[in-house]
Parts: C-alpha cells; structure tokens; sequence
C-alpha cells in the first residue's frame, strides 16, 4: 500500500520532543548532553558514522562517556535550514500545491537577522534586493519578489543558536512587543495573498483617467478620451486608484458612449469626485469556498490618446484577500471582443494565514540543543584531553544510590588515587591493575605534589573493579603507580538512555577554553 509520513507527522514529533524540555507536566524527563571517546578515531580526519546498534548505544556509548551536563528548556530550539539572502539568487516562491516545499530555498535570513518567507519570485527571476521590510503586509522589492517578513533573531539567540547551516526559529504564545507578535495577529486565515499569471493573454481593452463628473454613487462619466461606444467597457472593473474614494472596487454594469457614462453594480461607500483617478480594466473573479477576495487586471496601455484601448495583462493587482479559502480559481472576463486567453492562479495562506505560525510554516522539523561547556565547570571535568563523540541521554541515576540525576554537571571517569606514580602516562593509553586485572583508558592526571608522584588518575571505559594497595601500569608507557582509593563516575553505567550519538573531529579542552556544542536532532 501506498503512503506518506506527512510534515505534520515530522512537526508533531518534532514538538513533542521540544516540548519534553520546556513544559512542567514533563518535569521527569531529565536530559544530559555527555562528551565521551578521548582515543583516536583510525582515520582521525574522517570520523566514521555511529551504529544504531545495542552494542553501541547500550555499552560502547556509556564505557567511554567523560562527562555530562543538563539541557534545559533555555538551551533549546525548533531549527530550520539557513538560507543567507544572496543576490543574483533564485528563491522558490511559497505554493500550497508544491510537494518539495521543505527542501526549497523558499525563505531567507538577511543581514539583520530577519527571516522571510517568498511570496513570489518575479516569473523564477533572480532576486537582487536584499528584502528588509518589517511590513505586517505583503511587500514587493524593486526587483519583482514579493516577500512576508516572519521574524528576527535576537542578538542572544544569534550567539548561541545561528549556526552555518541552521537557524532558530519560534512561534509567539504572548505578547512580547515584537513585531513578529503583531505579524501573528495581523495573519489572516486562507487569505488570497497573491494571484500569478500564467498566460498574459492579448487584445484586452483598459483605460484610465480622472472623472469628467459624478452624477451619483452609482453613475459617473469617465475621462474625455473614453470609448465612444456604447455597452465597450460592460463586466470590466473600475478601480479608484487615487484620491476620495481610493481603494475600492467595482463591476461596470452599463456604458453609455456618447456621455461616457458608466453605471456600477454597487454603490460606492465614499463616492468619488472629479480629483479621482480610476483604472478600468479585465474583470478578475476569485471563486473558491472563501469569501470577500477581490482583485483587478493591470494591462499593458498606449498612449491614451488612441481611446484607451490596451494588449496584454501584465499583473493581477489583489484589493482584498478574502478569507478561509481552502480552494480557489481564478476568472479573467472582459468584453467578448476585446481580450483573451490569460489565464492565473494563486497560492492560499497556510491555515492560519502568513506569519500566524513560523515553526509550522517554514517547517520546523528541527530541534537544536545548544550547551555551553565551561572550562573545567568549577573543578568537576576534565581538561587536558580531547573528545570526540557527543550525544543526548535522558534520565541517567546517580552511581551512588540509584536515585535520579538532577545536578548540573557530572564527572563521568573514575578516579584512582595514587601514590609512588614512577613518569608521565602516554596520552589515552590502557592502564591495567596488577592485582584485579581491571582496565581504563588514561584521560588526565591531577597531582598533589610538586614531584608529581602522587595526585588522582582519570580513567574511563573501565572493565572489572580496580582494587586499593594494587599497582597500575599504563601498557604503553610501563609508568607505575600504586592505588591508594578508588572513587567511581557519577552516573550509574548503561541505566538512562541514549537518544542521540554523533561523532566528530577531536576537540581538545583545556581550564582556560569553553565549548559551544550544538546538536541538531532531525524528524
């Protein structure tokens, strides 16, 4: 049987996830970012990709663990693809038909830290005005595109989420003084943004001037150079496209020639006067299961003097986007002897309009993890080694007393106390006891004296149980020492789960550095 995991499906497990840090009722999910792996990758420039395997992920993973420290709901955000605004660009323009839209370039960041979605892309011309609007509307650039501006990054957002490849992004549950709150609420749902043409078509009669004079609401005399014959400009519509009156919109249901005079389909809310300008043009139907979307053909004029007759249209101008369309075509009419064959369609808003869901809309399919690893954590990690492997495990208990983790960092090496430490340990080398035949892979020694004889081992990736008054050797350095107490890693070996492995080129640490590590869980 034929069937598809919809984008719903990936932004629901995408939030359940994210909600999983930030809601109360989910308190008992506890989530630990660990740092694991000091040894060598075999090919250190090329780390190889992790198996989902129970070796790995249930043993393998939690032996080489070195540390660990607590995500939280302020380290974490929906994430989506970062595309930089780039001139001489083509972007792909929204379209509620288009089944690729979430692998599209149809959204970018510019150089504020803005993020917009493309409304449309000029007929798939190259976008060469940087968008920068924060318009609660539609705004079209010089360049043909039309562009919804979504929301902006913030400077602490941007330090500790923007990456080279991924950006954050949120929707507004509250106001919060922003813009892209008010973008939220000026969204209207199934709102016919923009109609696009698809054929200009040819021979359509338009003209435009100012009123020679107003009889009423209802009727009025065109311009001079208007049409002298009778019933011409009958269906077409007639915009008030300046002065008292601007903005609305009208079906011309009469025209008498020898007075230029035009009756309407309705009257006019505020009449127009002889300052007015008008256009009169194709009259465009938008009819759909919505209501209340109105448009007008913009066609292609000469000069007025030849009566105002014109050619191709050459845009669908929307007076109003209506609301709750689900479906929609798009109607061009004009006098059966002037005009024919455009034709246009439109993409309608996602439910809840353009701008009333970023996540949703620019597919937050994403959630990054963002962490912060400070030196040494005040005394309790390793420094003076490197890692190679991070990941996300949730609710480990504390090696102790089999209770659940709540603190903010834990040491994940056991400690071996040493004394009579004969020279230097090669780095990552196995250290073996004497007496147990226990193992661990050498992380870093702390000394208590100034010889350098005795101080605390680090190890991880222990088998068997190291034993005090025992002599430990490393394999590679033959350095000996003898073991004066033994103190266990924090967290309790293979109880909580790994979620998330990814492996990487080494990152050596050191008391005096931190870490920003970032990871990005995909649905």
């Amino acid at each position: 049987m034929a069937g598809i995991v919809t984008y719903k499906f990936r932004l629901n497990n995408a939030t359940q996830f994210y909600e999983s840090f930030t809601e109360a009722a989910n308190i008992n999910t506890r989530y630990y970012m660990f740092l694991a792996r000091s040894n060598a990758w075999s090919n250190e420039a090329a780390p190889p990709t992790p198996t989902d395997t129970i070796q790995n992920s249930d043993f393998n993973i939690w032996r080489n663990m070195l540390a660990a420290k607590r995500v939280t709901g302020s380290d974490v955000r929906f994430a989506i693809p970062r595309y930089n605004w780039t001139t001489s660009t083509v972007y792909t323009p929204y379209s509620h038909r288009n089944a690729t839209l979430y692998s599209s370039t149809f959204f970018v960041i510019n150089s504020a830290y803005n993020v917009y979605k493309c409304i449309e892309n000029n007929a798939g011309g190259a976008s060469t005005v940087e968008p920068t609007s924060t318009s609660t509307s539609i705004f079209k650039t010089a360049d043909g595109y039309h562009w919804k501006y979504m929301y902006n990054i913030n400077t602490s957002d941007v330090l500790k989420f923007v990456t080279t490849d991924y950006i954050p992004v949120k929707t507004l549950t509250s106001d919060d003084s922003s813009i892209q709150w008010d973008i939220q609420q000026a969204a209207v749902n199934g709102a016919v943004e923009f109609i696009k043409l698809t054929a200009n078509g040819s021979g359509y009669l338009a003209t435009n001037g100012s009123f020679a004079s107003i009889a009423n609401s209802t009727t009025m005399a065109l311009a001079s150079h208007s049409s002298g014959t009778d019933d011409i400009y009958n269906y077409s519509s007639i915009y008030i496209s300046g002065g008292l009156g601007s903005g609305q919109l009208r079906r011309i249901i009469n025209y008498i020639g020898s007075s230029k005079t035009i009756t309407v389909n309705g009257s006019f809310s505020t009449s127009p006067n002889t300052t007015s300008t008008y256009y009169v043009g194709p009259r465009v139907s938008v009819v759909g299961d919505g209501s209340s979307a109105l448009a007008y053909a913009n066609v292609t004029l000469p000069a007025l003097a030849s009566a105002g007759t014109g050619n191709t249209i050459n845009e669908i101008i929307i007076v109003n986007r209506g609301t709750n369309y689900s479906k929609f075509e798009v109607v061009i009419n004009a006098n059966t002897s002037h005009g024919s064959a455009a034709t246009a369609n439109g993409a309608i808003a996602p439910i809840g309009g353009h701008g009333s869901d970023a996540v949703k809309e620019l597919g937050g399919f994403n959630v990054m993890l963002s962490l912060k690893i400070d030196g040494d954590e005040t005394g309790t990690l390793f420094t003076n080694n490197d890692f190679r492997v991070v990941g996300l495990t949730s609710n480990p208990v504390l090696e102790s007393n089999g209770l659940e983790a709540n603190s903010t960092v834990y040491d994940l090496t056991t400690k071996l106390t040493v004394t009579s430490k004969s020279a230097a340990h090669s780095g990552d080398e196995i250290i073996t006891g004497g007496t147990s035949g226990a193992q661990g892979r050498y992380v870093t020694f702390a000394n208590t004296n100034a010889a350098g004889t005795s101080g605390v081992v680090s190890v991880t990736g222990v088998t068997g149980t190291f034993a005090a008054s025992e002599t430990i050797t490393g394999n590679t350095s033959s350095v000996t020492a003898t073991v004066a107490s033994i103190n266990k890693r924090d967290l309790r070996n293979f109880e909580g789960d790994v979620l998330y492995v990814e492996n990487r080129l080494p990152v050596s640490r050191s008391s005096d550095q931190s870490e920003d590590i970032k990871l990005i869980v995909r649905y």
